[in-house]
C-alpha cells in the first residue's frame, strides 16, 4: 500500500497565513468603508431632502439607488487599489526566488550539474530549492557512476585490444569487455527516456 505525502512546495504556511489575514483585512475596511460612506452620503442626501421642500420624490429607491452606487463605486476603486498594491507587493517577493530557481533549471538542464540550487533564507520556495538540489544531487551521482562505467569499458576495450595485437587474446580480457558493457548498461538503465 503505497502512501502519499503531499509536500507544500510552493508557499509556507506562515506566508500564506499573511496573505489570507492581509485579504481579510483589506475585504473588512472595503466592507466598512462601503458602509461608511454609504451612510455619509445617504445622510447628506436626505437633509437636502429634508432642508428643499421644491424636490419632488415619488420612492425610497429614487432617493437612495444613485447614492448606493456612487458609494459601492467609489468603495470599489478604494478596495481595487489596495488590491493592486498587495498583489504587487506580492509579485515582488516572490519574483526573485522564483527568478532564482528558473536560472537553476536552465543551469542544470544545460548540464552544470556541480552548483548547488538554493536560495536566500528569508526568500520563498526553500522546500522546492531544497527538492531540485537534491534532484540536481541525484543526477551527479547517476552521471559520475556512468563515466566511472565508460572508463572500465574504455580500459577493458584496450587491454583487449592490445591482447589481440600481440596475438594473445584471452577469454579473460573478453569476460572483462562483456562485463564492463553489462556494468555501463546497468548505469544507463536508471534513466528512463
Amino acid at each position: 500500500m503505497q502512501v502519499n505525502y503531499r509536500k507544500k512546495y510552493f508557499i509556507k504556511k506562515d506566508f500564506q497565513s499573511r496573505f489570507m489575514l492581509r485579504f481579510v483585512v483589506i475585504a473588512t475596511v472595503w466592507a466598512a468603508a462601503a458602509a461608511i460612506l454609504f451612510s455619509f452620503l445617504a445622510g447628506k442626501k436626505l437633509d437636502d431632502v429634508r432642508y428643499s421642500s421644491h424636490i419632488d420624490i415619488k420612492t425610497i429607491s429614487e432617493l437612495l439607488v444613485p447614492i448606493t452606487f456612487a458609494a459601492q463605486v467609489a468603495s470599489l476603486l478604494i478596495f481595487a487599489a489596495i488590491l493592486a498594491y498587495t498583489v504587487n507587493s506580492l509579485w515582488k517577493r516572490l519574483s526573485p526566488p522564483l527568478y532564482s530557481l528558473k536560472k537553476d533549471i536552465a543551469r542544470i538542464a544545460g548540464g552544470d550539474l556541480m552548483n548547488e540550487v538554493s536560495l536566500s533564507s528569508d526568500e520563498e520556495f526553500q522546500d522546492l530549492a531544497a527538492d531540485l538540489d537534491s534532484m540536481r544531487s541525484g543526477l551527479q551521482e547517476k552521471i559520475v557512476r556512468l563515466k566511472e562505467q565508460q572508463r572500465i569499458l574504455s580500459a577493458a576495450a584496450d587491454e583487449l585490444s592490445r591482447s589481440t595485437l600481440e596475438g594473445k587474446p584471452s577469454l579473460t580480457h573478453a569476460a572483462a569487455l562483456q562485463a564492463a558493457v553489462k556494468g555501463l548498461k546497468a548505469a544507463a538503465d536508471v534513466f528512463h527516456y
